[in-house]
Parts: C-alpha cells; sequence; structure tokens
C-alpha cells in the first residue's frame, strides 16, 4: 500500500516541539526532524496469502506492528464508503475538514461458537485499493460484498 501519511498530524506536533525544545538545548531540533522523518517513511503493507490476511507496518526492513486474521474464521467482508465531516471554530474563522475514505471491515467469527465480531480491518483513501484487497479475498473464497 505503501505510505499512508497517518502519522502528518503527529510528525508536525513534534516539529513544532522541537522547535520550542531548541531554546532549552540546540541538540534537540535534529533530533525531532530525524523522529519526525521517520513517522513520515512509515509503510504499510496488506498481504492476502492462502491462510490468512495481514497488515504490517514498517520502516524500512524494520517490523514495526502486524495484525492478521484467519481467512477461515471471515463470515463476510464489506468496503464501506465513509463520509464523515468534523468542524472546528478558532477565533477568526470556522473551518469544515471532510474525510472521505473507504473502510475494509469484516465479520469474524470468534472462537468456536456462533459469537461474531465487526473488525475494521484497514481503511483506504481510495476505493480503487479497497477493490483490489477485496478482489484478492473474493479469490480466496471469503465472501465479499
Amino acid at each position: 500500500m505503501g505510505r499512508q501519511y497517518e502519522g502528518i498530524p503527529l510528525a508536525s506536533a513534534l516539529l513544532f516541539a522541537g522547535i520550542f525544545a531548541t531554546l532549552h538545548h540546540i541538540f534537540w531540533l535534529p533530533l525531532a526532524l530525524v523522529l519526525m522523518a521517520a513517522i513520515l517513511l512509515v509503510e504499510t503493507e496488506l498481504e492476502v496469502g492462502f491462510e490468512r490476511l495481514e497488515v504490517r507496518r514498517r520502516l524500512g526492513p524494520v517490523k514495526l506492528k502486524s495484525k492478521s486474521w484467519k481467512l477461515e474464521d471471515m463470515e463476510g467482508v464489506v468496503l464501506a464508503e465513509y463520509k464523515g465531516a468534523t468542524q472546528y471554530t478558532s477565533h477568526s474563522q470556522q473551518n469544515i475538514i471532510r474525510a472521505h475514505s473507504f473502510i475494509l471491515t469484516a465479520r469474524i467469527r470468534k472462537g468456536h461458537g456462533l459469537e461474531f465480531e465487526d473488525v475494521e480491518m484497514f481503511e483506504f483513501a481510495s476505493q480503487q485499493k479497497g477493490r483490489e484487497v477485496l478482489n484478492a479475498l473474493r479469490a480466496q473464497h471469503v465472501p465479499t460484498s
């Protein structure tokens, strides 16, 4: 999936913290810049295998975080369009930020019983990328809609 840039708010906060921390010691600004670059270079990989779907976040060769789900436990997968709006008001203007994304959600069986859990697996910025993953799951005989 490449870089998703979901760390932009954290990276910008870190940059401002580094600038203000420079008043205390000059060492903090280069450290903040290196950490900010590392946050922005985090990549996300989605892998649909024969037995499982895995979401990995990595920074270069280092794996930072990984989640996986067994395909046999999935009762159904859907790619849902999400249109949300966040509204905030500053002292001089009012802004509305519209988030438009596509969320891959699966109904997963819990244990051996008839209990199910709806899990949001990944949020895509474009419908095309989400459809690619949905088609790969369909090819592995996972019910999709």
